[in-house]
């Protein structure tokens, strides 16, 4: 019984850290769409660092629309090379208009 609520209170204190680790990181994550634009478009012509994209799609954005935005551009990894690029230039052609 002992073990079970240990086990419990960590697996608490872990999800806790999560949801706190996810918080600050849509706060530190405060792009605006010229900037989600201009990191996809880096990523189209490989001008971007190593892990540039790979940190784009991984942490949260701040603005639920821009974030709805980096998990289109997720889906788009499992795509054929011309159809992919042609969804992420849409998408940035929808962000500077």
């Amino acid at each position: 019984m002992t073990y079970f609520l240990v086990v419990l209170v960590a697996v608490g204190g872990l999800l806790l850290l999560f949801h706190v680790l996810e918080i600050v990181s849509k706060r530190r994550n405060r792009l605006t769409p010229f900037q989600v634009a201009d990191i996809i478009e880096k990523h189209i012509d490989g001008s971007d660092g190593p892990y540039d994209w790979d940190y784009f799609t991984s942490v949260p954005i701040a603005d639920p629309r821009l974030d709805a935005i980096r998990l289109r551009c997720i889906k788009t990894d499992y795509v054929l090379p011309e159809q992919r690029n042609r969804e992420l230039k849409k998408i940035i052609q929808d962000l500077r208009s």
